[in-house]
């Protein structure tokens, strides 16, 4: 019997590409979205709108699942949300939104489904991190909170969840050509024309990289085949990294004083500048 597995955040980009290769491989797979009209034409067996903020709509999409297939053999958390900005000027309200869709939404997602593989005594959780949950830069501090936290839970439930026979897995793309980037993108940019930020020059350097960086952007099915290959290896690693720079790797290994240097060069933070 092929293996069911059940994927957050299915609409676009890595979810989207990875339930439909799934499919195509011989999966039973579970597609969610908030918006339930934007999984209409994926081939998936079961397709369920879902917001992971709600808990009742998290155990509804977690029992129709076991309803429909009799279990859940892979739970991959991948819906998520992003703003920019620097920490002292976001919205607090923007901040406790990311959390609870990268940090809170995947927890809920995970107490539901590990009792029915905990009975199993076999299960998979995969969750999309980001290298941001490694390396943090200017104005990206508040989501890269809630990708750091994504880590710390991964790396607990690993070690908690293997007295059941399930293993947690943790990928980390760099820049992925996906319309969750173009969103945060376009949301920089709005906030870069705000004449009363007192962050305007960090803001436009940023800018200015991520057109750089857009050169380098894999395309979403570099991140979702990984991600099968993730789920059908014996013995997975913790973590999984894809398409991050080598620049990125060195920058992660640094002492924090040279990063901190470092960033301070690139994202020309001098006083004199921040004007």
């Amino acid at each position: 019997m092929s293996k069911v597995v059940l994927i957050t955040g299915c609409s676009t980009g890595i979810g989207r590409d990875l339930a439909q290769r799934l499919t195509e491989a011989g999966y039973r797979v579970a597609a969610t979205a908030r918006k339930a009209d934007t999984l209409e034409d994926l081939p998936t067996a079961l397709k369920i709108s879902l917001d992971v903020t709600q808990p009742d709509a998290v155990n509804r999409a977690v029992t129709q699942t076991v309803e429909t297939f009799g279990r859940i053999d892979v739970l991959v958390n991948n819906a998520g949300y992003a703003q920019f900005g620097a920490v002292e000027e976001i919205p607090v309200e923007k901040v406790e939104q990311m959390f609870d869709v990268n940090v809170f939404g995947t927890l809920r997602m995970i107490r539901a489904v590990v009792p029915h593989m905990r009975v199993q005594q076999s299960g998979r959780i995969i969750n999309i991190s980001s290298v941001t949950g490694k390396f943090c830069t200017p104005a990206n501090g508040t989501y890269s909170a809630s990708k750091f936290a994504l880590e710390a839970l991964s790396d607990a439930l690993r070690l908690e969840l293997a007295l059941f026979g399930i293993h947690v897995v943790v990928i980390e793309p760099g820049m992925v050509k996906t319309h969750f980037h173009e969103t945060l993108q376009d949301h920089a940019r709005t906030i870069l024309t705000n004449p009363e930020s007192l962050y305007r020059t960090l803001y436009q350097v940023n800018d200015e990289l991520w057109a750089i960086a857009a050169k380098q952007e894999a395309k979403p099915e570099v991140v979702s085949r990984v991600i099968q290959r993730a789920i059908e290896t014996r013995r997975p690693k913790a973590r999984y990294q894809v398409n991050i720079p080598f620049a990125v790797k060195v920058a992660i290994r640094l002492g924090d004083s040279v990063r901190d240097l470092a960033l301070r060069r690139t994202f020309k933070l001098d006083p004199s500048n921040m004007k």
